[in-house]
């Protein structure tokens, strides 16, 4: 059983905590949750097809902030319908770009990757063995993630990709799709890795990694390999669902167990997803698709404690939702990747296009990127006439300070305001009382907060010292008037 329902404190560190969900909510009272949605950059798209090697499409960019390097880079793949339907040439390859705001990008030339008549190209991969049938071999690499490893003692693993990539299979006799690590020591050059592949599977969609570190394990997600209906035939795609597989030396893995699959409340389908750990929790983008005829996406939201139970944002609206009629992303919004931060913003990078999967005609898309200020995925919102309560679970202070990320009601005439009070629970068999509440830290005590601020810091007769309760069990009872709560975190200044 958790600890916490044995009678333990929380442990949460310095960590943020956000109020996406209940984990760390014991109770509330007249508080409405309410999700935001990130701003989309009104030059979007930040990245088309320009050059002729790229083929028909450029979707799925993966944007890191590279310390080292000192500038961000993305990497994307490219699709070539012809070579698809010709059967010669490289069909999926990934291509890189960079840049300093985030927002114009560059593409440079290499020449490791040639492609036709074009011998410098910013081409960067596009696989080691050919695939298919005699007269249709191709090269394909579908990129899943790129990630930097820096904890990795091999600096030729520095930079790594989970991607679906073929593999020679000597008792099949044949090179096979499979889910694959692909390693490169600057980015650029980038090299098969190992003996053999993750997962023998043919898993076609965003497969990605994250480490759990309370648990010591990779958890990888792809497509599950048993799944609803074992028929083919004519039937649909019908594996778009989400499977977990953990490893703890990024050797061996396990079977792949599905964790999240479509309800009576949301769309038939989840194409694509992408999973990443923030404060507290894990929350996962994924694309919710119109796969019984348009195929078109929207990007939503669900949050985890440990990366395996999931739970969907209630009221399944998008978090980021496709544009409006002839938008270049109205009929397509995949995620590509956590979010970058840049200041107090974080960026999300998304593949868009004019066309639903399944919809004929003009595909055009590119990636484009929107913003949200860090922790406001989603709010504990307080309404007009009283105040709303949200009452931590106990937890062990570990620091000297609380903070918050407060976004107050700007309408006119309002007053909005936080306060909070730290108290410890009554010894079990005697009433609560007023005694609960630790000594100078009552909502009396507290200084109302009032700004907009993704990091304001909480006082209690002008001091935001909490120096005096480190160690102990505490609740923190916010008080909420106009305005939204969206994390708050423990901090030793």
């Amino acid at each position: 059983m958790d600890p916490y329902f044995t009678g333990e404190p929380l442990r949460i560190g310095n960590e943020t905590q956000l109020l996406i969900d209940d984990t760390i909510i014991e109770d509330r009272w007249r508080l409405e949750r309410r999700l935001n949605t990130p701003s989309k950059y009104a030059r979007n798209p930040v990245l088309v097809k320009d050059k002729p090697w790229e083929g028909d499409q450029v979707i799925s960019p993966t944007v890191l902030w590279d310390e080292a390097y000192g500038r961000y880079r993305m990497w994307y793949t490219c699709f070539n319908r012809s070579h698809y339907e010709a059967g010669g040439g490289p069909v999926y390859y990934i291509a890189y770009a960079e840049s300093d705001d985030g927002y114009t990008w560059e593409k440079p030339l290499f020449d490791h990757c040639p492609l036709g008549p074009h011998k410098k190209t910013n081409i960067v991969y596009y696989g080691t063995h050919e695939q298919g049938l005699p007269g249709r071999k191709q090269q394909r690499v579908q990129k899943g993630q790129i990630f930097i490893d820096p904890a990795d003692p091999d600096p030729a693993r520095r930079y790594k990709l989970i991607c679906l990539e073929g593999r020679p299979k000597p008792e099949l006799g044949e090179v096979h799709s499979e889910l694959n690590l692909t390693c490169s020591p600057d980015g650029i050059h980038w090299t098969l890795w190992g003996e053999r592949s993750l997962l023998d599977n043919h898993s076609d969609c965003a497969n990605h990694v994250v480490y759990n570190p309370r648990a010591g394990r990779w958890l990888l997600y792809c497509r599950p390999t048993v799944y609803n209906s074992g028929r083919s035939g004519g039937q649909r795609h019908h594996r778009r669902r989400v499977s977990l597989m953990t490893s703890t030396d990024f050797e061996d893995w396990s079977y792949p167990r599905t964790v999240l699959y479509p309800d009576e409340y949301d769309l038939p389908d989840y194409d694509h997803v992408h999973v990443f750990p923030y404060g507290n929790l894990y929350l996962m983008l994924y694309a919710a698709m119109e796969g019984d005829d348009t195929g078109r996406d929207e990007i939503r939201l669900a949050s985890s404690a440990d990366g395996a139970r999931w739970e969907r944002f209630h009221t399944r609206a998008a978090f980021l939702g496709r544009g409006g009629d002839g938008a270049w992303d109205c009929g397509t919004v995949i995620p590509s990747g956590e979010p970058v931060r840049q200041g107090e913003y974080l960026l999300f990078y998304y593949s868009g296009a004019n066309l639903g999967q399944h919809e004929c005609g003009d595909r055009q898309g590119g990636a484009g990127v929107a913003r949200l200020k860090v922790d406001r995925f989603a709010g504990q919102w307080a309404g007009d006439r009283e105040p709303g309560y949200l009452l931590t679970k106990e937890f062990l202070l570990e620091g000297s300070r609380l903070r918050v990320n407060l976004e107050p009601d700007k309408r006119p005439y309002y007053a909005p305001r936080l306060r909070a009070e730290l108290l410890r629970h009554p010894p079990l068999g005697q009433h609560a009382t007023s005694k609960e509440v630790y000594d100078g830290f009552s909502l009396d005590d507290c200084d109302p907060l009032t700004i907009d601020h993704t990091d304001a810091p909480l006082t209690w007769r002008g001091s935001p010292d909490l120096s005096t309760l480190k160690g102990r069990p505490i609740y923190v009872r916010f008080e909420l008037f106009q305005a939204a709560l969206y994390a708050f975190r423990v901090t030793d200044e």
